[in-house]
């Protein structure tokens, strides 16, 4: 969610800034697919309309993969500047995520103050949920898991990590710069 936010924050300061969205097509990024095929898998190994996964086989592998794939993307891509900012905050999250067995550690108070209660009832019931976990002093490095949060009531409110941050930081980024002209 905190990606979408980032989106259109990017946009409108793009424009602010007299940039136009179409020289976001401009932008020269290689192996752009690597990130559309990681992006697939993710939909593939975690619920997205449902509560079990098309593929339930191999998820912590293949979540592993799907972020090898972005950084794969973002250090064939190392001249745009951005991008070296998004590979930061996708690193810290791939950290979290590898220690943990594949899933994302995610604060059951940070959870409940984005409004996300359902969610929190499933993971202690469950342990596990689509790609996160609850925190706990099991789970290791905590510090890089999803423990901020925009609360309830705030569009598109969510829990989030350090490295979500970052990479919502960049990517808004990403679309200034990518806006403004590069002729």
């Amino acid at each position: 969610m905190l990606l979408i936010g980032a989106v259109f924050i990017g946009v409108i300061l793009g424009y602010l800034r007299r940039g136009r969205i179409t020289h976001l097509a401009s932008l020269r990024l290689r192996f752009w697919g690597l990130v559309v095929v990681a992006l697939l898998t993710q939909l593939l190994i975690f619920p997205l309309f449902g509560d079990r996964p098309l593929l339930p086989y191999a998820t912590t592998e293949l979540h592993l993969l799907s972020y090898g794939l972005v950084l794969l993307f973002l250090a064939l891509n190392y001249r745009t500047l951005p991008l070296l900012f998004i590979g930061l905050g996708s690193l810290l999250n791939l950290l979290a995520i590898a220690v943990n067995g594949g899933y994302m550690p995610s604060s059951q108070a940070a959870l409940s103050r984005a409004g996300s209660h359902e969610l929190v009832a499933r993971l202690i019931e469950e342990g596990r949920v689509g790609n996160i976990m609850l925190m706990s002093e099991k789970t290791r490095l905590n510090a890089l898991g999803d423990f901020l949060y925009l609360p309830k009531g705030i569009p598109l409110a969510a829990a989030f990590s350090i490295g979500d941050l970052i990479v919502a930081l960049g990517l808004v980024w990403l679309i200034v710069w990518g806006m403004e002209s590069h002729v």
